[in-house]
């Protein structure tokens, strides 16, 4: 759990906005709300909208007026974990302490759930007022997006795990998935901050940097913490990985390997960060966050 107060709040208003958001349910889609919300509010970490929020208010703009973009990049990963969980994907039961969402409301629904969260996220971001955010900057949030959860990204990284399990893998092999399945939307979320922000340029590269590193750190991390906790700590099945011949961090590099890898990712975050006109504490509070989680 991250400590800091200001973090914890920011994150408990994106849990707040969360509710109110399912608070007006479509009683002729009753079913179709009653799943989406079931994984959406079952708790979290919240890294996808802190990252945005927390950039728009290191660079001094306000964290309230970015609310509504955050929240579509946690309904795109909710989307990607209720499809994950699936018998033809990741075959899992038990997501963040809980059933699943297909063992609680049949594969059809779950399904349908994770497309209904998909089209939230595109509506929030095309059609969430902002005072500063032009049309033009608006639109290559948008591609950008697209890039990071498609083919580009968040999907083809899904295919290659799914052709990598059972398989000889490289530690760049290994990289290249992750920056795609894992890596490419906590990227967004990152920039997607900075351009709310409206950042210069060398900032927003020193930014990129900085969520490139980070993503990478968060995977080997959920790999390491798959082999070494425990189902209650981590709210899903651990062992998992291993059970199912999944390529991970620990398979490739080794276990202490793969420690000292989270440690120099660490590191080459911060020094992303020192590149940055100003100093960004929570950023750098949140990445140390990422290397030591224990879920």
């Amino acid at each position: 759990m991250i400590e800091n107060e200001q973090l914890q709040h920011w994150i408990d208003r994106v849990d707040t906005e969360l509710v109110r958001y399912f608070a007006n349910k479509d009683m002729s889609c009753n079913p179709l709300d009653r799943a989406m919300e079931y994984t959406l509010l079952a708790g979290g970490k919240r890294l996808r909208p802190l990252l945005t929020m927390v950039v728009v208010a290191e660079f001094g703009k306000d964290p309230e007026a970015a609310i509504p973009f955050a929240l579509a990049s946690e309904f795109l990963h909710t989307y990607s974990l209720i499809h994950d969980d699936l018998p033809c994907m990741d075959n899992d039961d038990m997501r963040r302490g809980k059933p699943t969402n297909h063992i609680i409301f049949g594969e059809a629904n779950a399904i349908l759930a994770g497309d209904a969260l998909h089209s939230e996220a595109f509506l929030l971001l095309a059609g969430a007022p902002h005072e500063t955010l032009s049309a033009a900057k608006r639109n290559q949030v948008m591609v950008e997006f697209c890039e990071a959860i498609g083919k580009r990204g968040m999907v083809a990284g899904q295919v290659m795990d799914l052709a990598q399990t059972g398989q000889e893998t490289s530690q760049a092999q290994l990289e290249l998935l992750h920056q795609r399945k894992t890596g490419a939307l906590l990227r967004f979320c990152v920039r997607l901050g900075a351009h709310l922000a409206d950042v210069e340029q060398n900032d927003l590269d020193a930014l990129t940097a900085y969520a490139e590193k980070l993503g990478l750190l968060f995977q080997v991390v959920d790999d390491l913490l798959d082999e070494e906790s425990d189902s209650t700590t981590l709210g899903k099945t651990s062992g998992k990985d291993a059970g199912q011949d999944k390529a991970t961090f620990p398979k490739v590099l080794g276990s202490d390997e793969a420690h000292d890898y989270a440690d120099t990712l660490l590191e080459e975050a911060l020094s992303a960060l020192e590149k940055v006109s100003r100093p960004l504490s929570f950023l750098e509070e949140i990445v140390r966050y990422v290397r030591h989680r224990d879920h």
